[in-house]
């Protein structure tokens, strides 16, 4: 494969990417603060992009007000889940908790076409497809269009947010307190209620943002938009690591890079290829690239 055919690769990676980053990093963020496993992480996403599809399909509002709007949803909606939901069951074991998450898909699965109708919504590309970059680099020419650019943009604008955040602000440290152990965190004097609250709202706002920047690139919205992604956000947690907040970043790029890359020879056994360097990587590192075994003291 050449440079070119390489570089090329990645810039058409950069969507997926982003948006898998994006969905990666919302899992992972409630797997360290409420110790489960969101399996309602896609359709909390999606629900964000319908309100965003339904404003401008039926309200013709701009699609940059409705992502604003859409992300608030998202955002509320995520803060309604643990106050009213997880907080009354914090003391669950994680299986249990896990248990909750399906049940919000079963719940959110049966509101959606209640509200929004069962009939896909259209959505479109946030910037044109026809307004692209284009530049020559070692006399090779690139392109990459607009919506593309623009997720790739606010991917990085809010993980790097989002990190900076963790390292030095008083939440990021609640977090990582929380994320090592809740019990011990409130008993340092950490408002664990208050740390659990915002990681749900924020990792409905991330995620909702992944849905409409990926429901822009579909062009409608439907109620399993997100099915693929969850999955991917998962494989992507495992490969990283789940006892580490960037260890999914990486998995999202390293999954969505080889799998085009792979993609480009064969699209049929792409997946099938994917998957089984995955398993190969965790026969070696069972807990993922940058997982390390957690030893308990007695």
């Amino acid at each position: 494969m050449t440079f070119q055919i390489l570089l090329q690769t990645l810039l058409n990676s950069l969507m997926y990417m982003s948006i898998l980053s994006l969905s990666s990093f919302a899992i992972i963020l409630i797997f360290r603060t409420s110790t489960t496993t969101n399996f309602a992480q896609g359709t909390i996403s999606v629900f964000g992009a319908y309100i965003v599809a339904y404003l401008f399909t039926i309200n013709h509002v701009n699609v940059f007000v409705g992502l604003i709007i859409g992300t608030v949803v998202s955002f509320l909606l995520g803060f309604l889940i643990d106050t009213q939901i997880f907080r009354r069951s914090r003391h669950l074991t994680p299986v249990g908790k896990q248990m909750i998450t399906m049940g919000l898909v079963l719940f959110l699965s049966g509101l959606i076409p209640v509200i929004f109708g069962t009939n896909p919504l259209m959505i479109p590309y946030l910037i044109p497809v026809t307004q692209s970059v284009n530049f020559t680099l070692f006399g090779a020419s690139y392109t990459l269009n607009g919506h593309a650019l623009l997720a790739t943009i606010l991917a990085v604008v809010i993980l790097t947010a989002a990190f900076l955040a963790l390292k030095y602000t008083k939440w990021g440290l609640g977090v990582r307190a929380t994320a090592s152990s809740e019990k011990v965190a409130g008993m340092m004097g950490v408002n664990t209620r208050m740390i659990t609250a915002i990681s749900w709202s924020l990792a409905g706002f991330i995620g909702g943002l992944a849905a409409i920047l990926y429901a822009g690139t579909v062009g409608s919205v439907e109620q399993n938009l997100m099915a693929g992604v969850q999955v991917n956000g998962f494989l992507a947690n495992i490969l990283g690591g789940f006892g580490t907040f960037y260890g999914p970043i990486v998995g999202s790029v390293l999954i969505t890079f080889f799998g085009n890359t792979i993609g480009y020879f064969n699209s049929v056994w792409k997946d099938v290829i994917v998957y089984g360097l995955i398993l190969v990587v965790l026969l070696v590192r069972p807990f993922g690239i940058f997982g390390k075994k957690i030893i308990k003291k007695v």
